[in-house]
């Protein structure tokens, strides 16, 4: 009876850690010429925030390079689905957005995605480094995608690296979708990224799989000023 409680005492744990990995993220375009006062209304929405005692954690980072580059992004982290049942004021957050937010830029998307930390090597800092290199992977098959990346985890675990972050796409896109966040403090340091594409390929081969269909990269700049931690 003993181990058996053990047993079911270690299910639950494993349950409620993989429930709070639920990530929520936000795409804005600020309108052209109205980049600062976006940032400026952005800030004052993120006050709200902080005056109503918001518990959750924003980021927020601008994307460099690709076709979405100049968008906004921001996201917040390690929830319970159930969390997005209770958040903080809805009707006055949104009235907020509306006045400070939503006059100087145009909301894209929303997406949520699941965090997979065994498919993930991570610190405390991993999403507040300079640069997050943010890798989108459309899979033929997702559960064959899901062990060609255990196998890249493996790889670049074994070759030092220190933030490599997984995410599945449950919300707001294409569901054959994997995410990887890999944060990076230099440009120096995207050269241990380079081959990227090959990795995945030779690990493809090496399984006798065929498991990704695309896969697009982009650059984010963290912008400590625009996010929030309570």
């Amino acid at each position: 009876m003993k181990a058996l409680m053990v047993v079911l005492f270690m299910a639950s744990a494993n349950l409620m850690a993989q429930e709070n990995q639920v990530a929520h993220f936000s795409f804005w375009k600020p309108r052209a010429g109205l980049e600062k006062n976006f940032e400026n209304g952005y800030k004052q929405h993120l006050q709200w925030h902080k005056d109503n005692k918001d518990p959750w954690a924003w980021y927020g980072w601008y994307i460099i390079s690709g076709e979405r580059s100049g968008q906004f992004v921001d996201a917040t982290f390690n929830h319970a689905w159930s969390d997005f049942d209770t958040p903080v004021k809805p009707a006055a957050d949104a009235a907020d957005n509306r006045l400070h937010t939503y006059p100087f830029g145009d909301f894209m998307a929303a997406r949520k995605m699941i965090h997979l930390p065994a498919l993930s090597i991570a610190d405390s800092n991993s999403l507040r480094s300079k640069f997050i290199r943010l890798i989108t992977i459309s899979c033929i098959d997702v559960l064959a995608g899901k062990k060609v990346l255990e196998k890249l985890k493996t790889m670049y675990q074994s070759a030092g690296i220190g933030s490599f972050m997984t995410f599945k796409l449950i919300d707001g896109g294409d569901c054959n979708q994997f995410c990887l966040l890999i944060g990076l403090n230099s440009f120096a340091a995207f050269s241990r990224f380079a081959n990227l594409a090959e990795d995945l390929s030779s690990i493809e081969q090496a399984m006798k799989t065929k498991a990704i269909h695309s896969m697009t990269s982009e650059t984010l700049v963290y912008r400590d000023d625009l996010s929030l931690f309570p």
